[in-house]
């Protein structure tokens, strides 16, 4: 499928393309619509497992497990009753969101709220919630083996207790008997001499209390010293809300709308019946295109205005079609150049293309005849107002009755070198015979030395078609939008075998252009 192809068939169904377009749109309009701004804040924590536990040697599996700890109920509803201002359990629920990053031990703590501090203070709330409760399990862990290690401690004081008061009171007597004796220094034997065991006992105590207290000490040092989660960045209240989802829904229904529409396009242009664009018509024809005749609103309303002036848009094809239509005239000068101007449907435009026609070939000092051969709708005869006793009808007239003096059977036009040869009495059903052909064109020849006929429809009559053989040239006009691939097929099997005798031109409803209207002088010279 070519890139023309393509082009063509969308503008075709431009309309429906961008009608899908706008459907595709809806859903995303409206979830705008109803959408409020949000703003999003992230708290970032650093996950460490502790080094005590098997969880150590899998760090990974136990950040993946933290994330629903971070989440949890108990969590949430700390947190929430930190932050305040209305915000419940279930409320923090919906607005949190935590995910690991990739490839660290890394939480991210998301929170969405219609208000940015709002959003910080729940992301924030969150973080320092599990960083408290993460150290208040560690030390909790460690509470059982320290109540142990202080149960043992005060088992061992009050046995020490007791073996120091029962050396005290093995000593007693001792001191007390040196005190009263008569010099008053009396020697006092050491305690290891009077009780060796109990001392030996106490000794053995003070010892196994010391290496207990130094235990609960390195207990308590390292609970305070252990490498516990953090928080390494915390939220800040963003400055702009976050993109929402119906702005995502709105660029995806643009798109997808576009694309069913391109592609409903592309297949009605397949399966149509209608002629897509001009190369198809040159393949069809088996002649190039020269080119697309513009029709506008004002010309088709009022045919008579393009033997007045030019379309800006139509000069270009004018001159070209003019040109090649000149350069297939006979060498003998006195022998006048026939273009038959006919369509391939009826309402294909060929009385404003002959009339456009002929105002340029006047201009360029030819004086031409405008033949009126379609007998079914006469439109130039209406347009001109010709005469009834005069035309068409006059001419076959004069073939029978052969009149001995001159007859007019031409009406003026606005231009002095265009006159038209109407219809006469011709009613509009009549059917002309083909052999009528010769005295019209005879006639017409005779008065111009360019004869444009207007035929219409090419097999809308019998009458047309001969007259097309008999012409020098065709200038076969195709409306492009409207043109049936079967009606063009019998046409072209209808055409002279010598192409270059067929100009094919396309007709196509002008654009609108914003465009001052220039005066005649400057269309008389451009023309």
């Amino acid at each position: 499928m070519e890139w023309s192809f393509i082009v063509v068939a969308i503008r075709r169904r431009i309309r429906f393309v961008v009608l899908c377009t706008i459907l595709g749109a809806l859903p995303g309009l409206y979830s705008i619509s109803k959408s409020v701004n949000s703003y999003e804040s992230v708290a970032t924590v650093a996950v460490v497992a502790p080094t005590t536990s098997s969880a150590a040697n899998q760090p990974d599996r136990y950040v993946v497990g933290q994330l629903s700890v971070v989440t949890s109920h108990d969590t949430l509803e700390k947190a929430a009753k930190q932050v305040g201002n209305g915000v419940t359990t279930g409320s923090l629920a919906e607005a949190i969101t935590v995910e690991q990053q990739p490839s660290a031990d890394l939480l991210t703590i998301k929170a969405t709220a219609d208000q940015p501090k709002l959003a910080a203070a729940m992301a924030n709330a969150v973080a320092d919630v599990y960083i408290a409760d993460a150290l208040s399990r560690q030390q909790k862990a460690r509470e059982p083996e320290i109540t142990a290690l202080n149960t043992r401690l005060t088992e061992l004081q009050t046995k020490i207790d007791a073996q120091l008061k029962a050396i005290k009171d093995a000593m007693a007597p001792l001191i007390d008997a040196a005190k009263n004796s008569p010099s008053g220094a009396g020697n006092i034997p050491a305690a290891e001499n009077v009780v060796p065991e109990a001392v030996q006992q106490r000794d053995s105590l003070i010892a196994e209390y010391n290496r207990v207290q130094a235990a609960r000490a390195d207990i308590e040092f390292s609970t305070q010293n252990q490498a516990v989660s953090s928080v390494v960045e915390r939220a800040v209240a963003p400055t702009t809300p976050k993109s929402t989802v119906g702005k995502l829904v709105l660029a995806g229904g643009l798109l997808l709308g576009l694309l069913i529409g391109t592609a409903v396009a592309l297949v009605l242009a397949q399966l149509s019946s209608k002629v897509l664009d001009e190369s198809t018509v040159a393949d069809m024809l088996g002649t190039a295109v020269v080119g697309t005749f513009p029709r506008s609103r004002a010309l088709l309303n009022e045919p008579m205005a393009a033997l007045k002036s030019t379309p800006i848009e139509a000069r270009d094809i004018m001159e070209r079609l003019s040109v090649r239509a000149e350069a297939m005239a006979d060498p003998d000068v006195d022998h006048a150049l026939t273009i038959a101007v006919v369509g391939t449907q009826t309402g294909a435009g060929t009385t404003t293309l002959t009339l456009a026609l002929a105002r340029r070939l006047s201009r360029s000092g030819y004086s031409v005849v405008i033949v009126d051969g379609d007998t079914r709708t006469q439109t130039i005869s209406e347009i001109f107002d010709t005469d009834p006793s005069r035309g068409i009808r006059a001419v076959l007239d004069a073939e029978v009755k052969k009149p001995t003096k001159s007859v007019n059977y031409f009406t003026d036009t606005d231009l002095p070198n265009v006159v038209v040869l109407g219809v006469g009495k011709v009613e509009r059903r009549e059917a002309l015979r083909r052999d009528a052909i010769g005295p019209i064109l005879d006639a017409a020849r005779e008065r111009g030395q360019i004869v444009l006929y207007d035929g219409g429809s090419l097999m809308g009559s019998a009458l047309t078609l001969f007259a097309s053989k008999a012409a020098d040239v065709i200038v076969l006009a195709v409306p492009l939008l409207d043109q049936d691939q079967e009606t063009l097929i019998e046409v072209a099997d209808n055409l002279p075998a010598d192409r270059s005798r067929v100009l094919a031109v396309t007709t196509s409803p002008m654009r609108r252009r914003n465009r001052r209207p220039e005066p005649s002088t400057s269309d008389t010279s451009a023309e």
